[in-house]
Formats: structure tokens, sequence, C-alpha cells
């Protein structure tokens, strides 16, 4: 198969989840909308999602990392966060839960390299799930998506240093400088 064959290949979720399973890939990927994606961490970007997890009010809920399965894709969020009592509506193989939208209340993704991926596909991907929620943290502004459609978030904020930013699942906000750039 030629490399352009390849990148243009469309993957169906049981298939990337058939080759994960048998260590296809060299490195951590996921599939967003049939497509296998890198994904990109660093030491900024792994000190800011443990920071945003350590932050995020925990009272009712569960933050995990773990892989999203949304639609058909498998996005991996970086930090997510579900109702505690909420159970999965089916699995993926042995060690995939799926989850009822209604149950999410926030996704988080941590985005360095990938902020037009972020804001785009996967806003796009989020938003048609119906997951309430949505932030693309970078270094200088959290994005805070809201109202999810069919083909996205009707709204978008931003929220940059000196600001707070609502958690709304948790009637609260936090200081972006606590997430941003932490003492």
């Amino acid at each position: 198969m030629t490399e352009e064959a390849t990148l243009s290949y469309h993957w169906s979720r049981d298939e990337f989840v058939r080759a994960w399973d048998a260590d296809v890939f060299e490195r951590r990927v996921e599939l967003v909308e049939g497509e296998v994606w890198p994904v990109v961490i660093g030491s900024w970007h792994g000190e800011t999602v443990m920071t945003v997890a350590a932050v995020l009010p925990r009272r009712g809920v569960r933050i995990s990392s773990s892989t999203l399965p949304t639609g058909d894709s498998l996005p991996d969020p970086d930090c997510w966060v579900r109702r505690r009592d909420a159970e999965p509506t089916e699995s993926i193989g042995s060690r995939l839960a799926v989850w009822d939208p209604r149950d999410l209340l926030l996704v988080i993704e941590v985005s360095d390299e990938t902020v037009m991926q972020d804001l785009g596909v996967k806003a796009k991907l989020y938003g048609r799930a119906g997951y309430p929620a949505y932030w693309v943290v970078t270094k200088d502004v959290i994005y805070e998506h809201t109202e999810p459609t069919a083909s996205g978030y009707r709204l978008r904020a931003e929220y940059r240093a000196g600001d707070r930013i609502p958690i709304r699942y948790a009637d609260t906000d936090l200081a972006v400088d606590d997430l941003l750039h932490p003492a």
C-alpha cells in the first residue's frame, strides 16, 4: 500500500479496536472520524493535564483520561468528567466503556500542537455527541464550548489570565491562572 493510500484509508471503529488490541500501532493514537491521529504529548501538556484534573471539583463526579467512544470515533480527550453514578450503556471489546452523553459533564483537550484540530474537528465531534461542555486548554487561552448542536457547539467563549472560567457541572468557577500558570 502506498503512503497516500494509507493516509486516505477510512478506519471503522471495529478495525481500529482490533488493530489496537493486536498492538499494531507503534505509538499512542486515537480514531477520529475514520482517521488514525497520533496523540501528541510533552512536558507542558502532561503538567497541564495533571493540573486541570487536580483542580476540578470532584463532588458527585468521576474524572477520567480514558478513551471516550463518541459515535464511530475513539478520541482520547485529556480529561473528562461524568456523573459518579453513571453506568456504561455498552462496551467495546473488553477495555472500553460507552457512556450516555447525558452523563458526560465536561470534556477537555489540552492543546499545544493540535489547536486547530481540537477547535475544529473535535469540537464538531463532541458537540454532535451532545456533550454539554468542551474545553480546549492552550498556553494562553481556555476555549469553552457550550450548547451542543448537530454540527458542533452554538457558543464558544475565551478565558484568559485574570478571568474565571465557569465549572457548570459544579455551579462554581476557577481562576484561569490556576489552570494555565499554577504557582
